[in-house]
């Protein structure tokens, strides 16, 4: 297939006439202008879409996202942590922690992730419902007003 130019290749790669599900995707053509007076399309009944984050489901969602970036960065900090103690101690004490067992400590361990996933879900709700963001005023303010 060999197109003129680059414009009837456009057209060609461009779905225009694609199947949807309610049947709403036609080849439209753009108002035109004629005589100086312009082409006003009706309002439409339904709201427009702000693009908001606004059902709770979907905050709730990404709010979680921030629980699993907060469990990373702490993996990576324990990671760090192993990096320089094989480095600095181990290196130079040779104490490889050999007989130390850390079976007591699993619970805590279990307890501190989930703690941490539990923090950054509660800090992404804080920041995607908004409260973040709000004004406050403080109570001084308020009494100065009354």
């Amino acid at each position: 297939m060999s197109f003129g130019s680059l414009s009837e290749m456009e057209r060609a790669l461009y779905a225009i006439r694609v199947p949807t599900v309610d049947r709403t995707r036609l080849s439209r053509t753009r108002p035109s202008v004629s005589g100086g007076t312009t082409v006003r399309r009706p309002a439409s009944s339904q709201p427009q879409n702000s693009g908001a984050i606004d059902h709770w489901s979907i905050v709730l969602l990404y709010s979680m996202g921030f629980g699993t970036v907060a469990v990373a960065a702490l993996l990576f900090l324990v990671l760090m942590v192993v990096c320089l103690y094989g480095q600095l101690v181990w290196s130079f004490t040779y104490w490889d922690l050999a007989n130390v067992r850390l079976t007591p400590f699993k619970s805590l361990a279990y307890f501190i992730l989930l703690g941490t996933f539990v923090g950054g879900t509660c800090v992404g709700l804080w920041c995607f419902s908004g409260a973040a963001w709000r004004k406050r005023t403080s109570t001084a303010a308020r009494r100065r007003t009354r």
